[in-house]
């Protein structure tokens, strides 16, 4: 059976994503000493310095409790690009102790050094390697599992073919988890090495800043010789109305609630196929309303799914709760656009 794994920030959200479909939780914390010692300039995690993450330890073990009894695993984000022997020395007995008090199942990391000190220090703890850690070919999908590693979340730049080959080569080793919804990246979000702590993120800035399009190739030079532009312009445009999608339609919501920006879920019938474990929701910062309104949209797609749609059933059903067919049709919301409908 796929899980859907869903965003949590608060343990009063736990009730209402259980009663929702949720089959999994992820969550951040960041501890006062965190943030007094290195302050907002380096994240614990990819969601800071505080918005969307827990700040008390006992808010981690209460949500931890109120989801258990439900069922529901709890996993720990610790995923920046690196940690160093300082900060490495702070978090694992951190962890250990949210382990063992605090009854968290498991963290998500994408240092890979700070994987093995894991492994190392708390053998028993799951540890899944974030998308962060950019697992793009089987020898990646080799190398976690040889490391202990027990899940691999795919970067949302694959395709489903990728995916699904990423899938089969990590089967009876690694479970595996798969965006389906709400938020993008305008790069590869592994070869980030940024926060976006001063100036936002600069990379959904990019068409908003003085430029010139440098060609790469004589033929691209010829076709911005001359006075005629038009070609760079119209590339420009097209990349600003892509971070528009990929910045969540600029964090809108449809007329009934629903959130727009990056989704899967007209492939969702293929990544079901594919075998992969988990269906994961972004978006931890985002309201407990958001939160429920994108569960909704992953369950009913998925139990269609589940209860035998074929793929285009279940396409044609994603398309009509989004309700947004104008977006969907621009192809730029899709995390899978060879799937799109």
């Amino acid at each position: 059976m796929t899980k859907i794994t869903v965003p949590v920030s608060h343990p009063e959200e736990v009730e209402m994503l259980a009663a929702g479909g949720a089959g999994e939780f992820f969550c951040g914390y960041v501890p006062q000493e965190w943030l007094e010692r290195y302050g907002g300039a380096f994240w614990l995690n990819r969601r800071g310095p505080v918005a969307g993450n827990l700040l008390q330890r006992d808010d981690v073990s209460l949500l931890a409790e109120r989801s258990h009894a439900r069922g529901i695993p709890v996993y720990v984000t610790f995923n920046a690009p690196y940690y160093t022997a300082e900060q490495q020395e702070f978090l694992l007995p951190l962890i250990g102790r949210l382990a063992e008090e605090s009854g968290i199942d498991g963290v998500i990391v994408s240092d890979v050094g700070f994987l093995v000190e894991l492994r190392r220090v708390l053998p028993g703890l799951p540890v899944h390697a974030s998308s962060v850690m950019a697992t793009l070919n089987p020898g990646m999908v080799d190398f976690l599992a040889t490391l202990g590693a027990s899940r691999v979340i795919f970067p949302r730049s694959l395709g489903i073919e990728d995916l699904s080959a990423l899938r089969a080569a990590a089967a009876g080793r690694l479970e595996t988890e798969a965006f389906v919804l709400n938020e993008g990246c305008v790069f590869e979000e592994g070869y980030c090495m940024t926060t976006h702590r001063s100036v936002g993120a600069l990379c959904v800035q990019l068409p908003d800043v003085p430029h010139r399009v440098l060609p790469l190739t004589p033929g691209a030079a010829a076709s911005l010789d001359g006075e005629d532009r038009r070609p760079a312009r119209e590339m420009m445009g097209a990349f600003r109305d892509w971070v528009w999608f990929q910045n969540g339609c600029g964090n809108s919501v449809t007329e009934r609630g629903i959130p727009n920006g990056p989704c899967g879920l007209c492939a969702l019938f293929d990544l079901v196929a594919a075998g992969v474990t988990s269906l994961k929701i972004s978006g931890r910062a985002g309201s407990s309303f958001r939160k429920l309104a994108s569960l909704r949209m992953v369950r009913a797609v998925l139990d269609l799914v589940e209860d035998g749609a074929t793929r285009e059933e279940a396409a044609r059903e994603a398309v009509a709760i989004r309700d947004t067919p104008e977006f969907c049709n621009a192809g730029y919301m899709c995390y899978y656009r060879e799937k799109a409908s």
